[in-house]
């Protein structure tokens, strides 16, 4: 399941769409109606959502066919659900923009009882997720509707009894609509939004690679590009009003912001990758002697930080700078990029993996060896990823 991106159409494409003729149907999704296709209104996502990799998103419940019914947890709720009205003065208009179902409060609680332990390592960091961006969120709906996105996919991955096929409903809905307020906000930063924007720039990246952990991605590499995308994200939300935010109460409870310190030592590991890079004697050798350069510093910082530290963060913040040049190379499936991410994938080995994580370090490990068996001369650079990724999989 990506990210929700819609699929930018040629003239062309639009002139032929709407020549096309179908029987028309109420319970399509919104997208094959945009696109004047015939939808097939297979749920969760349809056949041409999935082939476009796009985002499906539905009717209203009401409006649902006889042939797939109001999506709630389970059917034995279906007739007894209640929805609070947005004029109630526990959850007003400004807060959610719509009736808040039982079932969205289901995954509210699931968040707040569950969901939020996995959004830092820090136990003393737990009730700035569980507490203080919930109440952010009850102010921001597209905050709240996030959050209620990933709660739908935690639930789903960590109780085998639920409705899988209505929680991802609600995760796809919930996150689609928090996406298209997200994109607005972009284009016309404002200061009373910064705070929610830039928490929810870290539960969409969330989002993304926990979405992985239901349906494994055909082409890792490409979705770990994607990732590495949504993280540099967060850096264009914050920079608008970086002062206020990293100024805020809130910033001091989710981020550990120490002194800076030196980090001595090596990897040799790392150092002989960098080797093989200068080696290549092409346009890239600078790109890749950056990358793992601050790969190698990431190494050290995540190996010599205080046990309380998120090191899944430190990690992920090497992601934060790769260069635009380096982005491109992973997203051609360059082959040292290939190792490189390998390597990456042993330093996220070393930090405690929640669960929207877990599987990411043998999956990347395994996509740049079947990348580089057309390069047979660089396999052996990738056996000391392999040896410590499996033993690490081994072990959980």
């Amino acid at each position: 399941m990506s990210t929700p991106i819609e699929e930018a159409e040629t003239p062309e494409h639009q002139r032929a769409a709407k020549r096309k003729t179908h029987r028309k149907s109420r319970n399509g999704c919104f997208q094959c109606k945009q696109r004047h296709t015939k939808c097939n209104e297979e749920h969760p996502r349809c056949g041409n959502c999935i082939r476009l990799d796009v985002h499906c998103t539905w009717p209203s419940r009401e409006r649902f066919s006889t042939t797939y019914p109001t999506p709630p947890e389970s059917h034995a709720i279906a007739t007894a659900e209640r929805t609070v009205s947005v004029g109630s003065p526990d959850v007003p208009a400004s807060s959610f923009g719509s009736a808040m179902s039982i079932s969205d409060m289901r995954l509210l609680h699931h968040w707040s009882t569950k969901s939020y332990r996995d959004m830092n390592v820090d136990p003393a960091r737990w009730p700035a997720w569980q507490i203080d961006c919930v109440e952010i969120a009850l102010d921001f709906p597209f905050l709240l509707r996030g959050i209620l996105a990933l709660a739908a996919i935690h639930k789903t991955a960590c109780d085998p009894q639920a409705d899988r096929q209505s929680l991802l409903l609600q995760a796809d809905t919930h996150m689609s609509s928090a996406l298209e307020t997200y994109r607005k906000n972009l284009e016309h930063p404002a200061e009373e939004t910064a705070m929610a924007m830039f928490l929810l720039s870290m539960v969409i990246v969330t989002y993304n690679l926990a979405s992985a952990q239901l349906e494994a991605p055909e082409d890792p590499i490409g979705a770990l590009h994607h990732c590495f995308r949504l993280v540099q994200g967060v850096a264009l939300v914050i920079q608008p009003h970086v002062t206020q935010i990293m100024n805020s109460r809130m910033m001091s409870k989710i981020v550990e912001q120490g002194p800076g310190i030196t980090f001595e030592g090596i990897v040799p590991e790392v150092l002989r990758l960098k080797k093989l890079a200068e080696t290549k004697k092409t346009s890239a050798h600078d790109f890749y002697t950056l990358a793992i350069d601050d790969l190698h510093t990431q190494f050290l910082k995540t190996r010599q930080c205080p046990p309380e530290n998120d090191r899944l963060a430190i990690a992920f913040s090497w992601s934060s700078r790769l260069s635009e040049e380096f982005l491109h190379l992973i997203s051609t499936h360059d082959p040292i990029t290939a190792l490189v991410l390998a390597h990456f994938a042993v330093l996220l080995t070393e930090c405690r993996l929640a669960w929207w994580i877990a599987e990411w370090p043998l999956r990347i490990v395994l996509a740049a060896q079947k990348l580089l068996v057309a390069t047979p001369e660089l396999l052996t650079y990738l056996d000391w990823p392999l040896g410590i990724v499996k033993a690490s999989a081994g072990e959980r």
